[in-house]
């Protein structure tokens, strides 16, 4: 009983981490400044993206 226990408490942890990984994944627009940059593994350099980032945020002017 308490080897199904620790299994299935193992798989109840991965996913919540799992979750947390792809909830961590900002989304950009299609074709948008921040899009560009974050394909080249850069961050966009417009002002209000730069402020938006500094917030943990998407940039609402760019990535409507």
């Amino acid at each position: 009983m308490k080897t199904l226990t620790s299994i299935l408490s193992i798989i109840a942890m991965t996913g919540a981490l799992t979750t947390g990984a792809f909830a961590a994944d900002k989304k950009y627009k299609e074709g948008g400044c921040c899009d560009k940059a974050h394909k080249k593994s850069e961050k966009c350099a417009h002002p209000c993206c730069v402020t938006a980032e500094k917030d943990n945020k998407v940039c609402e002017k760019c990535n409507k």
